[in-house]
């Protein structure tokens, strides 16, 4: 039989043709999806406007850049050839993700804060750094104390981030350029000392049993602590839990480990979105078995952190060891505690004197904005009721009036901002407010403030009923 090429090219063309709109209409096939933050594109609707303008062309093009068929197969296959050619990926292009020559790998921030520190996105020099978080370990100091008083333990867990316990394979720096003056985890570790706040230093657990322990403290391609080593801290925290309110909690033991890859334990390799896996070391896994204990009790705790504390709790037993773990993430979206909510919709008062514990968890890049305005809010909220706040918070507006360098300088920012003076200055006050509240409201200048809202009253009238 002869066979006829032509007819056969026809084929394999309209099949390639085809085949692409058919996947992007039906998702016939199945692929992993790509990993990274991105805007999702509307589908365009075509109008006689539109069509004119040109704006549904753009739009169209857009959207097809982000939905046509195979995209994933075929990007991957396209960063594969990029990185096994030049060692580029979009992601290392960006600058997201660094690579040492030993082949490990980096995010930016934790690369940032080991040449320069991170406390130049915050302030201009040490001294203004080390006021905005003198000022917020006061205001923990605070917090703590109130809580303390209604049986309510706050904490704090000093994260460790990779370039601390790996400094040796950090990726030589081409990008940051200045002297690094100031590290927040050294100046709160200190401070907390002095507050006498309650925290742990996982980072100076880490690097005494570095050397000693058989599995990687972080992973070769991973940004945050590994799986494996997140169970320890969690076992860790049970403990000092424990301790320091004096109860009985469930404890879990850790098995015997295995090689096993988890999320998020290379979620850097999964930035690059590669074809195939890299070569590294072996990341461990373990099963956390529960200790049964009938004298335990569930206490409910709350945690404002950054994403390390993910590991923790998709891999340890938290949601069956205590009665309740809401996760605030980064004190703004609410996680385990019913539908997702933001923090700010939340009776704040209510919800942290219903818990018998509140953690607060940074790693080093995230610990220069350490509680994400937790203790500010919380503060403010203890002592004033909502019309009280007001009348302060123009009177510190006033103040910024009568300063002439002040004003001046949120003038000329209004002006290359192409925005009223007005605006600038209500957006100035509200930072100021953020960062240093007992600068505006005299009660929170006190050691322990005295002073209650209505809303205190109301919750310390109904503690003292319960515990009578």
């Amino acid at each position: 039989m002869k066979v006829n090429v032509k007819v056969i090219l026809f084929s394999l063309t309209a099949v390639v043709l085809f085949l692409f709109p058919i996947q992007q209409a039906t998702g016939l096939f199945k692929f992993k999806k790509l990993y990274g933050a991105m805007e999702e594109q509307p589908k365009p609707r075509l109008t006689a406007q539109q069509w004119l303008d040109c704006s549904f062309q753009d739009g169209a093009e857009a959207y097809l850049q982000q939905h046509y068929g195979f995209r994933e197969p075929l990007t991957r296959l396209y960063n594969q050839y990029i990185w096994d050619c030049y060692g580029l990926t979009f992601a290392k292009e960006r600058n997201w993700v660094f690579v040492s020559d030993d082949g490990w790998y980096y995010e930016s921030s934790y690369v940032q804060e080991y040449y320069e520190g991170n406390s130049w996105k915050y302030a201009q020099d040490s001294l203004q750094m080390a006021n905005i978080l003198g000022s917020e370990a006061l205001m923990l100091s605070q917090t703590q104390q109130i809580l303390d008083s209604m049986g309510v333990h706050l904490f704090v867990l000093l994260e460790p981030g990779k370039e601390l316990i790996y400094p040796e394979h950090i990726p030589t720096n081409t990008l940051y350029h200045h002297d690094k003056v100031f590290s927040a985890h050294d100046f709160l570790h200190q401070r907390f000392e002095e507050l006498g706040i309650h925290y742990i230093d996982a980072g100076e657990w880490f690097l005494q049993m570095k050397d000693t322990v058989d599995f990687p403290l972080f992973p070769q391609t991973g940004t945050h602590w590994s799986n494996l080593a997140a169970m320890y801290v969690a076992d860790s925290l049970i403990r000092y839990m424990e301790d320091l309110g004096d109860v009985n909690i469930l404890n879990f033991e850790i098995g015997e480990k295995f090689v096993k890859t988890k999320e998020p334990d290379n979620d850097l390799e999964e930035w690059l979105n590669l074809m195939r896996p890299l070569k590294g070391e072996p990341n461990y896994y373990a099963k956390t078995p529960i200790v049964d204990d009938p004298t335990a009790v569930k206490p409910r705790l709350i945690t404002i952190g950054d994403s390390f504390y993910w590991n923790i709790l998709n891999h340890a037993p938290f949601k069956r060891i205590f009665g309740s773990v809401p996760y605030w993430y980064y004190f703004s979206t609410i996680y385990f505690d019913g539908p997702e909510v933001n923090v700010a919709d939340i009776d704040l008062l209510e919800k942290v004197t219903g818990a018998d514990f509140i953690m607060l968890a940074y790693s080093t890049p995230q610990q220069y904005e350490m509680s994400n305005g937790f203790a500010q809010r919380f503060l403010m909220e203890w002592c004033y009721d909502e019309d009280e706040l007001e009348p302060l918070k123009q009177k510190m507006k006033e103040r910024i009036r009568n300063d002439k360098p002040w004003i001046a300088g949120i003038t000329k920012k209004a002006e290359n901002m192409g925005v009223t003076v007005d605006s600038v200055l209500n957006m100035e006050t509200a930072y100021f407010i953020t960062k240093r509240p007992d600068a505006c409201f005299p009660a929170l200048g006190d050691s322990i403030p005295l002073k209650r809202s209505s809303k205190a009253e109301q919750i310390l009238t109904q503690k003292s009923h319960t515990n009578e």
